[in-house]
């Protein structure tokens, strides 16, 4: 069982690792493909060093906070799974209750994704200009 616990762990940190790697490298090419086929406006209105602060604050988000998130994910599904798998064993009628669960989840996460993504873009744009007088003031 030790065995099989390092076996899964080596396994868990190298799917994340490949998970932020390949993330990692196509957000770096599609930032790059944008800024490079920006219209010269782009750059008229945004400073180079406004820029370039974006992509590495992107960058360094997605190689230190995902990749934590990531393994978090991954060891809360692995332990869901076993939990179902046990209850499931131990009364297979219990099975059914799950499924309802799990409907249940996927429908209140596909109703509610939307505005949570808007709740956040306007927390975004609401708290931008309070984040840079913050700074100059400082």
């Amino acid at each position: 069982m030790v065995l099989g616990f390092m076996l899964s762990c080596v396994l868990r940190a190298q799917a994340a690792f490949w998970l932020v790697l390949s993330s990692s490298t196509s957000l770096h090419g599609a930032i790059s493909k944008q800024v490079l086929r920006a219209q010269i406006l782009f750059f008229d209105s945004n400073p180079i060093g406004r820029i370039v602060t974006r992509f590495a604050k992107d960058c360094s988000i997605l190689d230190n906070v995902i990749a934590v998130f990531i393994i978090y994910v991954i060891s809360g599904a692995l332990r869901t799974l076993t939990v179902i798998i046990t209850l499931g064993i131990i009364n297979p009628w219990l099975f059914i209750a799950i499924a309802v669960a799990v409907v249940l989840m996927i429908y209140i996460l596909r109703r509610s994704m939307k505005p949570m993504q808007n709740a956040q873009q306007l927390d975004g744009i609401l708290r931008g200009p309070i984040h840079s007088t913050f700074s100059m003031v400082i």
